[in-house]
């Protein structure tokens, strides 16, 4: 379901049609992920996780993907998959506003998606959501910075 409705918006936003949504729900965080952020105080304003139609069109968008901050078509629509089943989840705990990160690695292990997930974001239109920020590519050494919470860094 939550790939047909992704598919929608991601082709209105192409086609520069009206919008028939503003936001998705795309995923839920896991009780233990729910478990961490409390023990770290970190607050959770829903367990849905959503994706508005600006923060799918800043994914999709080619002059982002130029410098690997974007995904490709075919890697948007694997967003309700990886958040459902990721190779890793990390925790950022020097940014404050950006807490945790899923990836993916694909078979070769030459890239990782990276999806940045804010469980405080404030929407105006929207309020108090947990909220996929950006998302994009990424090498293992930059995950480093980050403690990582559940799977393993080199998604092995």
């Amino acid at each position: 379901m939550h790939i047909s409705l992704l598919k929608q918006m991601l082709d209105e936003i192409k086609n520069k049609h009206k919008l028939t949504k503003n936001k998705i729900k795309v995923g839920e965080l896991k009780e233990e992920i729910i478990k961490f952020l409390k023990e770290k105080d970190v607050p959770i304003h829903t367990k849905e996780i959503y994706l508005t139609h600006k923060g799918l069109s800043h994914l999709a968008r080619e002059s982002k993907k130029k410098r690997g901050a974007g995904l490709h078509e075919k890697d948007i629509l694997k967003i309700p998959s990886i958040l459902e089943n990721p190779s890793a989840i990390f925790f950022d705990k020097k940014n404050k506003k950006l807490n945790l990160i899923y990836c993916r690695y694909n078979n070769t292990y030459e890239k990782i998606i990276k999806i940045v997930i804010d469980t405080k974001a404030y929407h105006k239109k929207f309020g108090k959501i947990t909220l996929i920020k950006t998302a994009g590519y990424i090498v293992e050494a930059n995950l480093k910075e980050y403690t990582i919470i559940l799977g393993n860094v080199g998604g092995r």
